[in-house]
This record gives structure tokens, C-alpha cells and sequence, in this order.
């Protein structure tokens, strides 16, 4: 195992851009000084990766093989660590050869994604769009010279009929979607400002609003934007800065990374800014591969040797990096004799692949002449079945009460219903207009609830068997965070951020009542076993109500911060809320007494569950852990240790004996809540899983990820 000190070099970032920049400066030092960091980079890059133990041998060995038979060898970063994607690996060199590897083999950023669309076959000429963003409050572009760069870059391509380079006539959204929709577009050149937003944790494009004002656009929306096109343009070029950065906390939270994972096949964007010269060159030799035929891998190999063509002291070959969907880089089938030469849909590197595991650091391996994806190695458990096809994050994954269907609920505004003896998708429920943030299935599994999110007010029933829509809850005036049936099905409940709760009749729709008296949001509801009461969440309190009446019976306060749930015993004698202030509290809900309170977490408590004989409650929190509780006492029995990021959530399952949590750090661990001990932990979703379901039978355990899949477990 080698250890990478992954923070240290991310510090030299800037250093690291500043020679690059430099390095266009000419010199006649044998080794420029602003080399130096460069190299000193590459050489701790290559020995942390490919350089140390066995997986040097196998580098070692691959590319012996490939250079006997005359063929190239690719490598492909399988990079599960954000910390680690945001390193310069095109920088790596190894000193043993004297080389840089980017330079002598293909470098690629694999994202894994469950489907890959087949190369699209074109009769040429490439169509290229073309989009310039220069708001107003920005630094401005010369908007000509940009266009009269790329222009440039591509003129003997269009003159030969390879290539036809169309321009936006503005970069705001609408001109965008009407080009999108109008035309077949086989790539996107944008030229304009990146950067990378903390606070969403997510790249960002500046688009151009109608008032010539920068209008920043999230990579999702962007990807949803690239979907008005028929097909989805292939490629996207980011001649932007910021276009491969990502955050701290979530792999795909770059722009270059979101758009492949959104859909786009293959997306070249910059990890640091680049001149106008070596961006002119880039272009020019990227382009001339892919409009004849070569893979996109080998495309961004010319596309860096045209930029070498600069200067023999540039460095600026380091700043183009390639993410790609799947393993095949071939992304446009032309016709012969293009395609004679490039038969075996891998562009001339058609050799040996050599992948890598960043997590484990033990994923290099040298393969025989690539004909299909690289094996993953088996994680210490492995899914039954993912299920795939969400355009957004999970937010929610719920059975039926007979398990024959599994619902999930995405961001990307839709539900999905599955087979989950399968893994078969039966149906998509479409129709809110945002986040799809809550499902809830009635007692008889005939109907089920969806939430809208952000961007949507209602609550929709369908029938899960056939998706049909019977109807829809309009009423509430903000977004809709928590939905329940009541135990015979009879009524259901919804908490608003308008800080309402409502009583609806499922059957027909009407609404029956309006809870009012939570100051700012009401956040989750839960009706008691017998569904006499209904407990709301909310304002640093939570409320009991008479779901039949409306009558609000009490007022449960004492805690000194939000209230983010509540939930009855399976008995109904005891009501526990779960807060910000770092505790849970229990309650007799007949009388509104505080019987006691949980404390020991250090920071948001965010989910809780009852066992089912009510025995144990177990509390989740962002501390990493979570902690199991004799309600009765208050007694605490047991802390749950070892996830390194937040606890989202607990479930258990039918017969108690298991526990399951999602955590922020991309897996969740399964426990004897009984003694505290952790049979499994389960790994291979690439971003937080944030909901964890048992199937009613025990013998399945659902978990939905920020990565837009969910997985099915044994």
C-alpha cells in the first residue's frame, strides 16, 4: 500500500498553474525552472500510483507488451477519493523512462455509469456548436477573437468537409434550447468563465441572461439543458477555468464529471487556465483526430501534441483533461476509409488498458488487447442488483408492504417503480416539475405518495401497479418535506415548508383540514399505530394533533433547535423527536409530558428509528455514528462506530435483528443492534447514500445514493 498525502499536493495547486502559465515564457535552461514543481509533482504522482509494489511490475510488464507489438497503452484513472480526483495525474512522470506518461500513453478519468450509448454513426461533417459567454459583471471576452481562434483551429477541417463549426448567436438559455432542439449537434465547444461554488458544492457554467447578466448554471441543469438535443451531443469541450475542478466531499460535483455521469459521453475540460495559443493548438489537433475517426483519447494525445508544437519548453500539455463514460472512446463512427483504420473502436491505442482503484490503491492491472470493460473487483460486499437511470440524486427508496415493488425518488423530478426480485424497471412516474424528495406506499399498497422539492408544491398519487395519476394535492404554498398514510389508509398527512401540515382523503383527493401553528417550516408528520394522533415536526417543537378533528392537542418544546423528525413506538405509548441540538427526547404523546432526553452526539441528530418490539431506539448523526437507546430508561446501550462522514439515517429490519445506516462516506454498514457488532459494510456507490429500506420479508436491503442509483443487497 502507498500512501498519498493527497492534501499537500492539492496545496501546490496554484504553484502548479503558475508554472504551467509560465512555462510559455521561452528559456534556455535545460530543465526550466518552472519545470521543477511540475516534474517534482509527477514523479510523487507516479510513485503513489504506478510506480511502487505490484502494480509497478504490471505497469512495468503492459507496457513492454504494447511496445513490442507496436501498439499504445491506455490508462484509465478509476478515481473513488474527491481529494484524489483533484490531484494532476496528467502530470505523473516516470523517471525511470524519463517520460511523462500522459505524453507517451493515453491518460483517461473513467466515471462509472451503468449504460453507455453505442459510438453514433455520422456522416460527416462533424457539427460542432459553437457557444461564447461574456456577461456584463464579468471579465469581458473578445467575443470576435474567440470565435476567430476557433474558427482558425478548424479551418483546414472544414475546408477538407470534415468539420462544420456553427456559432450561438448569444449564450442565454433560450437561444440554447432552440438551437438544441433545432439541430443534430455532435459536439459542444464552450468558451466562457467557470468556476467552481463551494457553497452548492458543484460547478458551474456563466451562461448570459436576457439582460446580458451572468446567469450561473449548475452542471445538472446544463446536463438537463444538453438533453433537448436528439441525439445528446457526444462531446462538450470546457475552454472555461474551473471546468475539472471538484469539491472536497463529492466526486462528481465538477462540471466536467457531472456532464459525463448526466450523459454526456466523453467531456475535455481544463484544470488550470490556459493560454490562447495552447487553447488555438488544443483545438486544432483534438479536432483533426475525432473528425477522422480516432478515438477520443487518442484526440486529446494530438490535441496535447499540437500544443507541444508551441514550444519545446511548454508545459501548458498538462492542462487538458478527459472524463469519459464508460471505456469505449470511439464516440463517432465515420465512413471508410476513416473507419478502416480504426477497426477496433478504440482509436489507435488499441492495446492494453491498465486501470486504477485510487480508494485501494491496488486496482492497476495489465489487460490483454481491449475488447471490453475491465473488470471491477468484487468490494467486500456486493449488490444482488443496482438499478440505474435516474438523472439526479436519490433522495428516498421505499417497498411495498407485499415487497413486490421498490419505489425510488430522484431529483431529476421523477419516481421510479421496479421489480425488485429483478431489478427490472416496470414504470416512470413523471410529472413533478423538481426534486422528488418523499415516497410513502398505503397500508394496502394500492396507491403511493410522491413529494414535489424545491421547485414543486404538490403531492401526487398513482397507482403503483399500472402508473396511473388519479390525482394530484394542490394547496400547499412552498414545498412539500414529508408525506404519510395514516394505518388504515384512510387519510394522509403532508408537512410543508409554507409551515403547514394538511389531511387529505387519498381516495378522492379532497382536503379535509389545515394544521396550522408551526412558525417557519413543518417538516416531517408521523400518525401514531392506532392513528388517533398525528405528530408533526418542525420550528424547534413538535405538535400532536386529532388527524379527524384538526384539533391541535399539545405543544412539545424544549428542545433549543430545529426539529427535524418525530416517530411513535410501535406501541404508541412513547413519541421520540430527533433535533439539531444534538439530541433525541422522548414523550408520553397522551399527555405531552418529557419523559427524557438522549444526549452524547455531538451535532445534528438527522434520522431515528423504533425496533420493532419497540425495545431500542437508534438516533444517526452527523458526528459519524449512531447511538442505540433503551427508550423506556434512556439509557444509552451502545455507540455504532466507524463511518468517517455523517450518518443520514437508520432503518431496521421486520424482525429487529438487523440494523442498517447510510452515511455520507458512500456506504452503508449492516448491525447487531443486540451487541453493536458490524457484520458488513456496504461498498460501491460513488457519493453519500442517504436512505436504507429492508424489504418486508428481511431479505433485501435497499440503499439510494447521491450517485443516482440505488442497489438491492443480500
Amino acid at each position: 500500500m502507498v500512501e498519498l498525502d493527497a492534501e499537500s499536493l492539492l496545496a501546490r495547486r496554484g504553484l502548479l498553474q503558475q508554472a504551467v502559465l509560465a512555462s510559455a515564457v521561452p528559456s534556455r535552461r535545460v530543465l526550466p525552472e518552472t519545470e521543477q514543481p511540475v516534474r517534482e509533482v509527477g514523479q510523487v504522482l507516479f510513485a503513489g500510483l504506478l510506480g511502487t509494489g505490484e502494480v509497478a511490475g504490471r505497469y512495468r510488464a503492459a507496457a513492454a507488451v504494447a511496445a513490442e507489438r507496436g501498439e499504445g497503452m491506455r490508462v484509465v484513472l478509476r478515481i473513488d477519493s474527491p481529494a484524489l480526483a483533484g490531484l494532476p495525474w496528467e502530470a505523473m512522470f516516470d523517471q525511470a523512462t524519463g517520460a511523462y506518461v500522459c505524453r507517451r500513453d493515453q491518460l483517461v478519468r473513467h466515471v462509472p455509469v451503468a449504460s453507455v450509448p453505442a459510438p453514433l454513426r455520422v456522416r460527416p461533417p462533424l457539427r460542432i456548436l459553437g457557444v461564447v459567454s461574456s456577461p456584463r459583471g464579468l471579465p469581458a471576452l473578445d467575443v470576435e477573437k474567440e470565435q476567430g481562434e476557433l474558427a482558425r483551429a478548424l479551418a483546414r477541417l472544414v475546408g477538407q468537409g470534415l468539420a462544420e463549426l456553427h456559432w450561438a448567436p448569444t449564450a442565454t438559455w433560450a437561444d440554447l434550447q432552440d438551437l438544441l432542439l433545432d439541430g443534430d449537434w455532435h459536439v459542444l465547444h464552450f468558451i466562457g468563465h467557470g468556476d467552481f461554488d463551494p457553497g452548492r458544492d458543484e460547478g458551474v457554467l456563466a451562461l448570459t441572461r436576457e439582460d446580458g447578466r451572468a446567469d450561473l448554471v449548475a452542471a445538472h441543469r446544463l446536463v438537463d439543458l444538453l438533453r433537448q438535443a436528439r441525439p445528446m451531443p457526444r462531446l462538450v469541450v470546457l475552454n472555461s477555468c474551473s471546468g475539472a475542478t471538484a469539491g472536497a466531499t463529492d466526486l462528481f460535483s465538477g462540471t466536467a464529471a457531472a456532464l459525463v455521469r448526466g450523459g454526456v459521453s466523453a467531456v475535455t475540460a481544463m484544470q488550470y487556465e490556459i493560454s490562447d495559443l495552447a487553447a488555438v493548438a488544443f483545438a486544432r489537433g483534438f479536432y483533426g483526430a475525432i473528425a477522422r475517426g480516432r478515438g477520443v483519447d487518442d484526440a486529446l494525445s494530438s490535441g496535447r501534441v499540437a500544443i507541444l508544437g508551441l514550444s519545446d519548453r511548454t508545459l501548458e500539455w498538462v492542462t487538458p483533461v478527459l472524463y469519459l463514460r464508460g471505456y469505449d472512446t470511439r464516440l463517432f463512427i465515420l465512413p471508410a476509409p476513416t473507419e478502416d483504420t480504426n477497426r477496433e473502436g478504440t482509436g489507435s491505442t488499441r492495446g492494453y488498458q491498465l486501470g486504477d482503484s485510487l480508494a485501494s490503491r491496488a486496482g492497476a492491472r495489465a489487460q490483454q488487447p481491449w475488447r471490453a470493460p475491465v473488470p471491477v473487483p468484487v468490494p467486500p460486499s456486493h449488490p444482488v442488483r443496482t438499478l440505474t437511470g435516474h438523472t439526479g440524486k436519490l433522495r428516498q427508496v421505499a417497498f411495498s408492504p407485499d415487497g413486490r415493488l421498490l419505489v425510488t425518488a430522484s431529483e431529476d423530478g421523477t419516481a421510479r417503480v421496479w421489480d425488485p426480485a429483478t431489478g427490472e424497471h416496470l414504470r416512470t412516474l413523471t410529472g413533478h416539475t423538481g426534486t422528488v424528495s418523499q415516497v410513502a406506499f398505503s397500508p394496502d399498497g394500492r396507491l403511493l405518495a410522491t413529494t414535489g422539492g424545491f421547485d414543486d408544491k404538490t403531492v401526487r398519487l398513482w397507482d403503483p401497479a399500472t402508473g396511473e395519476h388519479p390525482r394530484t394535492l394542490t394547496g400547499h404554498t412552498d414545498r412539500v418535506l414529508g408525506v404519510a398514510f395514516s394505518p388504515d389508509g384512510r387519510r394522509l398527512a403532508t408537512a410543508s415548508q409554507d409551515g403547514t401540515a394538511r389531511v387529505w382523503d387519498p381516495a378522492t383527493g379532497e382536503h379535509l383540514r389545515t394544521l396550522t401553528g408551526h412558525i417557519g417550516m413543518a417538516m416531517e408528520v408521523a400518525f401514531s399505530p392506532d392513528g388517533r394522533l398525528l405528530a408533526t415536526a418542525g420550528d424547534g417543537s413538535a405538535r400532536v394533533w386529532d388527524p379527524a378533528t384538526g384539533e391541535h392537542l399539545r405543544t412539545l418544546t424544549g428542545h433549543t433547535s430545529f426539529v427535524w423528525g418525530v416517530a411513535f413506538s410501535p406501541d404508541g405509548r412513547l413519541l421520540a423527536t430527533h433535533s439539531g441540538d444534538g439530541t433525541a427526547r422522548v414523550w408520553d404523546p397522551a399527555t405531552g409530558e418529557h419523559l427524557r432526553t438522549l444526549t452524547g452526539h455531538i451535532g445534528n441528530v438527522f434520522g431515528m428509528a423504533f425496533s420493532p418490539d419497540g425495545r431500542l431506539l437508534v438516533t444517526a448523526s452527523e458526528d459519524g455514528t449512531a447511538r442505540v437507546w433503551d427508550p423506556a430508561t434512556g439509557e444509552h446501550l451502545r455507540t455504532l462506530t466507524g463511518h468517517t462522514n455523517w450518518v443520514a439515517t437508520v432503518a431496521f429490519s421486520p424482525d429487529g435483528r438487523l440494523l442498517a445506516t447510510a452515511s455520507y462516506d458512500q456506504t452503508a454498514r449492516v448491525w447487531d443492534p443486540a451487541t453493536g457488532e458490524h457484520p458488513r459494510t456496504l461498498t460501491g456507490h460513488t457519493n453519500s447514500v442517504v436512505a436504507v429500506a429492508f424489504s418486508p420479508d428481511g431479505r433485501l436491503l435497499a440503499t439510494a445514493s447521491y450517485d443516482q442509483t440505488a442497489r438491492l443487497w443480500d
